[in-house]
Order: structure tokens, then C-alpha cells, then sequence
């Protein structure tokens, strides 16, 4: 029996491959029995990124690669927010209609600052047909001004965009491509979330939310959240099952300020990647601040930015 193919796409450039790598292993490892059609795309990649890519995809975990050089042309118009960490290849998200294979009919997408630590085939398997996308409501959905500054009532909430099911197409017949390059054109210096705004000021309406466990973010995790309060109590059941730990934020578990819960288990994806052993030189600096900070903990004179979470 031929086994279905998963499409997977995601956006990077040279600077990010060694990421790219460590999430699509921790996707490989946990889902062994299925068949993968990874996605590369990027403005342009140099030729050791392109090697690497395929020896650890093709040769070592014998799935399928295609990458897309999409050229920095089709970012013309689009602005990152900010001083950011975000690299303007985060638009090409926006792009998916028609840069991937027209006779594609639906895709995951996968921001690669996190990993995949357990089965994805209910996720793809999801009935989108009626719908643009399926998605996982944003972190900091709370927040009013979100509304606002996009033009659409907080009861459709608003969604984060590292995990995508992408009804491409849903996509196509509605033009969105056209939409987004038009919405951009108009509300540049609008978008404080970039393509993610964008998303969602189009696809606010005709979206379905999935569960929290496959985009469990940074936001979360903390004591102090921002997401919708209807929304908690799903959320705290879903964490005791977490099937994908993203990474959001400024603070990645591949810097020494990392203080995330599941920083672990990043590093435990890397070691099975040529990266193997590799760490973060943490400045003495930094570590006589953690051990004043938990000690302070430990005293209870101040209490730490995240709560328990389940070890996975």
C-alpha cells in the first residue's frame, strides 16, 4: 500500500538552515511510518545550504526535498516591523499559492525555530476544505489593539502563523495572493506582526481553529498571559499533551538568554543532527545572574517568568 505524502513548507535563509535542519528532524524522528515532501523555499541559497539540506534530507532521512529560490523581487513592498529578529523571508508565506505546485491542494506550514515532538497525522488530516486555513490562536490574542489596528472584531480572535494547514486551494480561488500584496501596498506600516498580520486581517473570517497543542508558544508557557481568557481553559488541558514546542520570541533556546521550559529538548533534536554538542557560551556575567535569580525563587522574594510544565 503506497503511503500518503505529508507536504511540509517552510521559509528560511543561509543563516537558518542549521535550524531548518534540527525541526525537520525532530518532525522526521517522531513521525517514522509517513512519507514527507519538504518545501525549502528561500530568496536565494548559497551552495553549501543547498548541500546540507539535501545530504540530511534525501540521503540521510530518505524524504523528498524541493527548494524554491523565489528571488528577492517578489518582497518588493513588503517591511519588517521594527528592530526585529524576523527576517523579511517570513513574507514568502504569503506567496505559498504560487510558488508551491499548482496541483498541490493543501500544505503544513512550519516556522523553523521549533520542534515536532510527536505525531502530526491528525493535524494533517484535518477537514479544511471549507476553510482558508487551519491554525492555532496567537499568544497574544488579548490584546485589544490587535483589532484595531487590523479592522476586524476580537470575537473572530487573531492566529499565529508558525504553524499553518494551508488550504492552498482555498487560496487560489479566492486570490489571495493578490489580496495580500494589495493589503500590504495599503497598510505597510501597519503591520507589527508582518505576514502574520496580514493572515489575519484577510483570513480572520473563513479560518479553523485547532487545538493549542500543535503550536504551544512561548506565551503560554508563561505566568503572566495574554491570550484570550475564553481560551484558558483549553489551553491548560492541551499543555499536558504538547505535540509541537514553538520557540517565539526574540530569546531562542540557540542563545544563552534562554530560560525556556523546553529549551531540553531543542537541544536534544540538535543532537542528533552534525550540530551534535553544540551550546550557547553562557558570559559569567549571565550565570551569576541566573543564580541570583533563583535564588530569589527559592526564597520567594520573586517568582519566575514561566510556570511548571510537563516533561516531555
Amino acid at each position: 500500500m503506497v503511503k500518503e505524502t505529508i507536504h511540509i513548507a517552510c521559509n528560511i535563509d543561509t543563516s537558518y538552515v542549521k535550524y531548518c535542519i534540527v525541526m525537520l528532524t525532530s518532525l522526521f524522528e517522531n513521525n517514522q511510518n509517513v512519507s514527507f515532501h519538504i518545501h525549502v523555499i528561500a530568496g536565494e541559497l548559497s551552495a553549501e545550504a543547498r548541500s546540507l539540506l539535501y545530504d540530511w534530507i534525501e540521503k540521510h532521512y530518505s524524504q523528498t526535498l524541493t527548494i524554491y529560490e523565489a528571488g528577492e523581487d517578489l518582497l518588493k513592498g513588503c517591511m519588517i516591523y521594527g528592530d526585529s529578529h524576523i527576517s523579511l523571508a517570513t513574507y514568502y508565506r504569503i506567496f505559498l499559492e504560487t510558488i508551491l505546485p499548482q496541483n498541490l491542494q493543501k500544505v503544513i506550514y512550519l516556522d523553523c525555530d521549533l520542534v515536532v515532538n510527536g505525531s502530526i497525522l491528525d493535524f494533517w488530516n484535518t477537514d479544511i476544505k471549507e476553510v482558508a486555513v487551519g491554525c492555532i490562536e496567537d499568544m497574544w490574542s488579548g490584546k485589544s489593539d490587535n483589532y484595531t489596528r487590523l479592522h476586524y472584531n476580537a470575537s473572530f480572535s487573531y492566529f499565529n502563523a508558525g504553524v499553518l494547514l494551508v488550504n492552498l486551494d482555498y487560496w487560489r480561488k479566492i486570490g489571495f495572493q493578490q489580496k495580500a500584496v494589495k493589503y500590504i501596498s495599503q497598510h505597510v506600516n501597519e503591520l507589527i506582526f508582518n505576514d502574520q498580520d496580514v493572515l489575519n486581517a484577510l483570513l480572520y473570517d473563513c479560518k479553523s481553529f485547532l487545538p493549542f497543542r500543535y503550536n504551544v508558544q512561548d506565551g503560554f508557557l508563561r505566568r503572566k498571559r495574554r491570550i484570550r481568557p475564553e481560551s484558558i481553559a483549553a489551553l491548560d488541558q492541551e499543555l499536558l499533551h504538547p505535540v509541537i514546542i514553538h520557540y517565539t520570541g526574540g530569546k531562542k533556546p540557540w542563545q544563552y538568554k534562554s530560560q525556556h521550559p523546553y529549551k531540553g529538548l531543542y537541544f536534544h533534536y540538535l543532537d542528533l543532527t552534525p550540530w551534535k554538542g553544540e551550546r550557547p557560551v553562557v558570559p559569567f556575567s549571565y550565570k551569576m545572574k541566573r543564580l541570583v535569580d533563583h535564588s530569589l525563587y527559592f526564597l520567594r522574594l520573586a517568582r519566575p517568568k514561566y510556570r511548571t510544565v510537563i516533561s516531555l
